[in-house]
């Protein structure tokens, strides 16, 4: 995911449409606060909110004429929008007409008015569909065939161990200590999860995610599942859609929607600065862990090695 830095000159004209957002309701609450000043630490800037006046969008637009920092601020107001645990149709329209103005056309904000008006299952279907698993379920079913797809459904509703799968990621309890796959292993084990291929497992890919909680460091409670789902947009393309992994996130972690079976869904647990600490910490990453990195032929490999090859600098 691209991570601009803008000009100074140019911080205080966003803030202002931020601020807009923020205080639509008529109030100003802290978590839309804290998100503001965060911002402004990762922009080196100081600026006394209090005093910004609103700014019209077609302003906005005259001072952002590249389409990369308009999509960075448009992303930003969808984050300050549901940074207080709801979105209001007030916050979704403001939204709307910035990234009209900037000529923005975004899913992200479809799937804010839906939040906006209650929309919820509706909401969930727009913000899941975009999420990585869906297209790898696609690519695996096209690239290993209808009798994987097979396996792993039958797998995953509890009916059938598809026991060659599982045997191989069992077997990296032998790999060496300190690497790779001895860590991917010991994780499984340690959060109670299923290896691929196991009664009750999700498919095989989902292996990427948690080989991704592994390499970055960051656990599986709701907060640190937030931090993985930011560090996985960090390290995806523009091209490949990273903001649905902070969609997915906030929906799940913070809205509290189920967005997956394996959870009911969390509220309040996005902290403003780890999900900037983690986006960066995940731009740096060399690889993405979701897209074109096999994992298999470094599994042997020492997993600070890895880190280090790989870009990815110990946690803040």
């Amino acid at each position: 995911m691209l991570l601009l830095k803008p000009a100074p000159e140019i911080v205080p004209y966003g803030l202002r449409a931020m601020k807009m957002i923020a205080t639509a309701d008529g109030t100003f609450s802290d978590a839309e606060r804290q998100l503001l000043a965060t911002a402004q630490r990762v922009y080196g800037t100081d600026i006394d909110i209090e005093t910004l006046e609103p700014i019209d969008p077609e302003e906005l637009a005259r001072v952002l004429p590249d389409e990369a920092h308009r999509r960075q601020i448009v992303r930003g107001m969808v984050v300050l929008s549901l940074i207080d645990g709801e979105a209001s149709e007030k916050e979704a329209a403001i939204v709307s007409r910035f990234a009209h103005a900037l000529h923005i056309h975004s899913r992200d904000i479809d799937a804010l008015k839906k939040l906006a008006h209650h929309s919820f299952i509706r909401a969930r279907f727009d913000i899941a569909r975009r999420f990585f698993a869906v297209d790898k379920l696609g690519e695996y079913a096209k690239e290993k065939g209808v009798g994987w797809l097979a396996r792993t459904l039958t797998a995953m509703a509890g009916l059938r161990e598809d026991t060659a799968l599982a045997s191989r990621y069992r077997a990296l309890e032998h790999a060496p200590a300190g690497s790779l796959g001895r860590s991917y292993f010991d994780f499984i084990r340690k959060n109670e999860f299923s290896f691929p291929g196991e009664k009750g497992s999700p498919a095989e890919f989902i292996s990427l995610h948690d080989l991704t909680h592994v390499l970055s460091g960051y656990g599986t409670d709701p907060e640190g599942e937030l931090d993985v789902l930011a560090f996985h947009a960090g390290c995806r393309k523009e091209e490949k859609d990273p903001f649905s992994f902070l969609m997915f996130g906030i929906a799940e972690f913070h809205l509290g929607l189920a967005m997956s079976p394996v959870a009911s869904g969390s509220k309040g647990k996005l902290d403003p600065a780890r999900m900037f600490a983690a986006l960066e910490r995940g731009s740096r990453c060399t690889i993405d862990p979701t897209e074109g990195w096999d994992p298999w032929p470094v599994m042997n490999e020492p997993l600070e090695a890895l880190r280090e090859r790989y870009g990815i600098s110990p946690p803040a």
